[in-house]
């Protein structure tokens, strides 16, 4: 499948799971004293039922996608409308990204309003192709439709961000993001998602692929802030995020996530010690290969899985696990490792390839090339204290604790010169089981497999300001 991220459905097994707590879900922000009630009417977008048909069937890919023709009734041009309002343009990104004087600014600083916004979700690079230009952004996306939308949200007025044309567009407010940010108010990058655009090509599937995008950028909202030496936290509250969206969403978009960038005088923090000041450079480079993984079977090098483990470690959230099924790292014994509570050990050594394609078979045949990759990571979150806590709205919340991890992964292999896919073509049933998951308790949500990218057939430029 073409795009930043694979949409194969998965699994095999229904079923409610249960699991004692381990660690907080949830985040409070600080700095919103009123929350308005959640809009009448809006439609539940994740029920129950995602769960079996999303995570856990082995349906296969929708008949539009196979075909290439958008789903019935889903390609009316009212559900995705052109931005509209007054637009204001934004410096051109630096090449770098560092902790600056300017950071203590926050958000009003214009230089760093732009790296964050284009870094966390700008276009970085595009294909030239007979067929058109797909345009990649930052985060991964199926099929390169990109539903997940940013939007800048001040205590008196919210601008969406544009990465086609590298502006805010205003929603509501006066002109300039300065005027209107209170001394010691925070702002808030808030993560919406329009799933009629992902619904074109994968039909019902569409909510599971939405979700998995916006917790990616989340996460990668939350890295780029802390390399520019911003103060965070992260937020999944829904109260919270209704208040935050209220009045400034459009109809065919439901609220995912939101990051709240804190007021600070202090010195600006140093940016994460695993990038250094390579982040910018690894965005650029962050990509998930050919259409068809299959990478060149390279030992990647041993710094890898440090990197890895120290990635995961910077995470928003802290809770899920991260299982690295390793077949070619450099001066490193091929075996099951796990990442959690902020460490990385092996669980198991010998070459796990068999244990990758028994996870990795759907529709009875495997879609990734497991022999020719370094390693596969499995994230998986604690689905049953999520349900038992949030019900219906678990779904939203794991998904931006296990996207906001699969980001970062992505970033750490692409600093060294590794493509990393994430691709659903996994048993979810399978893996839970294989991995030596807590059966009814742990869900594994991402599968992403990292290895060195073959020349692809198209020819892809950097987008450089």
């Amino acid at each position: 499948m073409t795009g930043d991220m694979t949409g194969e459905l998965t699994g095999a097994r229904t079923g409610e799971l249960t699991c004692a707590p381990a660690g907080p879900l949830d985040v409070e922000p600080s700095g919103v004293t009123e929350r308005a009630p959640r809009a009448p009417g809006r439609t539940e977008p994740f029920p129950p039922k995602l769960w079996a048909d999303a995570v856990y069937s082995r349906r296969a890919i929708p008949a539009t996608l196979a075909a290439g023709h958008p789903a019935p009734g889903r390609a009316d041009a009212d559900l995705d409308p052109p931005l509209q309002g007054l637009r204001l343009p934004l410096e051109p990104p630096p090449l770098h990204l560092a902790p600056s004087p300017g950071s203590r600014a926050g958000l009003t600083e214009p230089a760093v309003l732009a790296a964050l916004l284009h870094y966390s979700y700008g276009l970085l690079q595009h294909d030239v192709t007979p067929g058109g230009r797909p345009l990649h952004r930052a985060v991964a996306s199926a099929r390169c439709r990109y539903p997940s939308e940013l939007t800048l949200v001040t205590p008196t007025t919210a601008f969406r961000f544009d990465p086609l044309h590298h502006q805010l567009v205003q929603i509501n407010g006066s002109v300039t993001i300065s005027q209107h940010t209170q001394p010691g108010a925070s702002q808030y990058a808030v993560i919406t998602s329009r799933f009629a655009r992902t619904a074109r090509l994968y039909g019902d599937y569409a909510p599971r692929l939405c979700a998995q995008e916006a917790g990616m950028l989340l996460g990668a909202v939350h890295l780029t802030a802390a390399a520019l030496g911003l103060a965070t936290r992260p937020g999944q509250d829904r109260d919270t995020l209704d208040g935050l969206c209220a009045d400034r969403l459009p109809a065919a978009e439901h609220p995912m996530g939101y990051l709240e960038i804190l007021p600070t005088t202090q010195p600006p923090a140093a940016g994460p010690s695993w990038l250094s000041a390579g982040l910018a450079p690894a965005l650029r480079a962050r990509h998930s290969g050919a259409a068809i993984f299959d990478p060149d079977p390279a030992p990647a090098p041993r710094a890898l899985l440090a990197d890895l483990g120290a990635a995961l470690a910077a995470a928003p959230f802290t809770d899920f696990s991260c299982h690295l099924l390793v077949r070619r790292v450099a001066d490193s014994a091929p075996g099951h490792y796990v990442h959690s509570d902020g460490r990385l050990w092996q669980v198991r050594d010998g070459d796990p390839l068999a244990l990758m394609e028994r996870i990795g078979q759907t529709e009875g045949r495997v879609s990734v090339n497991f022999r020719s990759t370094a390693c596969t990571a499995y994230i998986a979150v604690r689905r049953g204290t999520a349900v038992a806590r949030y019900g219906t709205d678990a779904f939203r919340r794991l998904h931006l604790i296990a996207g906001s991890a699969a980001h970062l992964l992505c970033v750490a292999a692409a600093r060294h010169g590794l493509s990393a896919r994430v691709h659903n073509g996994y048993d979810a049933a399978a893996a839970e089981r294989l991995l030596g998951l807590t059966m009814d308790e742990e869900t594994v949500l991402f599968q992403v497999a990292i290895g060195a990218a073959r020349p692809g057939a198209a020819f892809r430029v950097p987008v450089v300001f």
